[in-house]
């Protein structure tokens, strides 16, 4: 949670700092966002939870979409499998940051079309070092490392007095991921390290939003969901074969936002 302390004040420091710009061409978001996150490996195990965390952009949108954005957040998760047993309350902490770029090819009358690509790096960390589960086996700390390139069509519908629908749909290119295994700490065990180099991502959302003079606000209803094959596998010193299975990742929820110009 210090973390997340952290990061609220510096994101916090960059909005404070952030001049006016009257032609609203350059913009600073804010928000706090909540989601329902589920990872499950079929048929191995599952883990699902609430999460809460901020959200942030800053960039510049005019014909061009310049734009640096992610976000942060921590929950816990219920773990249950078929051959391990269950743990509840194991902490999480997820984190992603991208820098997007995009073009308008329409804009025209109430609406405006934007696709957009960019590079983008996920991390998620589950932590559950030194607990057992229900049927005595030892947890362990993992991280989870994505990198990726989004590549989406985000739209702009301008209503009455201000107010503004924002679908946006994105396919996520997977280039490759890490997922390192804190098992080094248990007697005869060491750390281990898999790599990933298959799998992609989706993400959809409906935003509404209301301009005011100096900032707006937004609400949006998100959906994220990612595929990823099974991972390669790798040997210890002692000869043991680990892999990290296929595995889905859904999360749904709602982020609220404060865009100042």
């Amino acid at each position: 949670m210090k973390r997340i302390g952290l990061l609220f004040f510096l994101l916090f420091f960059v909005t404070g700092a952030h001049a006016e710009n009257p032609e609203k061409h350059f913009f600073t978001n804010i928000g706090l966002q909540t989601y329902h996150h589920d990872y499950e490996e079929p048929g191995v195990m599952e883990q699902d939870g609430m999460f809460l965390g901020v959200s942030y952009s800053i960039g510049y949108e005019k014909d061009w979409l310049l734009k640096l954005e992610g976000h942060f957040a921590a929950g816990e998760v219920d773990y249950s499998s078929t051959s391990t047993g269950s743990m509840n309350d194991k902490d999480n902490f997820n984190a992603e940051a991208r820098g997007i770029v995009g073009y308008s090819i329409y804009n025209k009358g109430k609406l405006k079309i934007i696709p957009y690509t960019g590079a983008a790096f996920r991390l998620l960390q589950d932590d559950s070092q030194n607990r057992q589960t229900t049927t005595g086996h030892w947890g362990y700390d993992r991280e989870s490392q994505y990198f990726y390139s989004p590549i989406g069509i985000a739209a702009t519908y301008r209503l009455k007095n201000g107010w503004r629908l924002k679908p946006e749909l994105e396919y996520d290119l997977f280039w490759f991921g890490e997922q390192k295994s804190d098992l080094g700490y248990l007697a005869g065990y060491e750390d281990i390290e898999n790599d990933q180099d298959s799998g992609y991502g989706v993400r959809l959302s409906l935003a509404i939003e209301k301009e005011f003079r100096k900032f707006s606000i937004m609400v949006k209803p998100f959906y994220r969901y990612w595929d990823i094959d099974e991972s390669d596998k790798t040997t210890d010193s002692n000869g043991r074969t680990f892999v990290e299975p296929a595995n889905e990742t859904v999360e749904y929820g709602v982020d609220i936002s404060f865009f100042f110009f």
